[in-house]
């Protein structure tokens, strides 16, 4: 008897010490459980009381808010001095163009001035030359006149740069020429320019005035020759009735057959 008793309680011991052991770890599961909730607990009190302290800090430090104003920009000020630079660079632009019109207008004028001082002289000529007709009884020296009055001119011209442009004889060129008319010509191969009209001028490589020319159109061709008329069939000829032609009269009543001869015949048979 006190052997078997010994046993069952060998028995129940190792199963009284499981449950302990379920007991212990359950209990430590629970504690651990709860230092975690306490420890949130204290976080989430300590994030809402920096919260506060920052809030409380910004309402009372004035030099954050200095600082924050002095951070943002002042938009009205930038507008204001963008206003003025535009308004400085409007006027100075509309001075630039007043200056630059007048400065034009003065070179203009300058240039003209000059031109025409040039051509004085010509015109110098020209008036000794209107006087010396009135009196000049010698041909020769109103041409040597005029010889004097065209070579004053060519040099004014080539100081000016300004040249003509040869046309006769050159062939047409569309950009310098201006045709006027074309003609025939045995002597002138065609495209060629037989005669000018008005002579053309450059001043450097720019054209003033395209000459005015007369442009061939090679030999002129062979007139073609006139078709000849077909020749017109002769008239058929109906003979005629000779003199003394016997001409027969049959009537109904005896059919005698009588003769008559022409008035000739009747006068030489008489």
């Amino acid at each position: 008897m006190t052997e078997t008793n010994q046993n069952a309680k060998l028995e129940e011991e190792p199963m009284a010490t499981s449950e302990e052991a379920e007991a212990v770890k359950t209990a430590a599961e629970e504690e651990s459980a709860t230092k975690a909730e306490a420890e949130e607990q204290k976080q989430d009190a300590e994030t809402a009381s920096s919260k506060e302290g920052g809030d409380e800090k910004k309402e009372t430090d004035p030099k954050t808010e200095e600082t924050a104003a002095e951070a943002e920009p002042d938009y009205k000020a930038q507008l204001a001095e963008l206003q003025d630079k535009y308004l400085r660079k409007l006027a100075e632009f509309d001075n630039y163009r007043k200056r630059m019109a007048r400065e034009f207008t003065e070179a203009r004028d300058q240039a003209r001035r000059a031109t025409i001082g040039d051509f004085l002289t010509v015109y110098d000529y020209f008036s000794m030359g209107m006087s010396a007709i009135e009196t000049a009884a010698d041909i020769a020296v109103l041409k040597q006149g005029m010889e004097m009055i065209w070579a004053e001119f060519q040099r004014v011209l080539d100081g000016l740069n300004v040249k003509e442009i040869e046309s006769v004889g050159k062939p047409f060129d569309a950009n310098v020429h201006e045709a006027m008319s074309q003609e025939a010509s045995e002597t002138v191969p065609e495209g060629v320019v037989i005669r000018q009209w008005k002579a053309g001028f450059k001043i450097g490589d720019k054209l003033l005035r395209p000459a005015m020319v007369v442009v061939s159109t090679g030999k002129p061709s062979e007139p073609e020759p006139e078709p000849k008329p077909e020749p017109e069939p002769e008239p058929t000829k109906e003979p005629e009735e000779e003199e003394g032609q016997k001409i027969h009269v049959i009537t109904d009543d005896d059919d005698q057959t009588k003769t008559a001869g022409t008035e000739t015949d009747a006068v030489s048979e008489s």
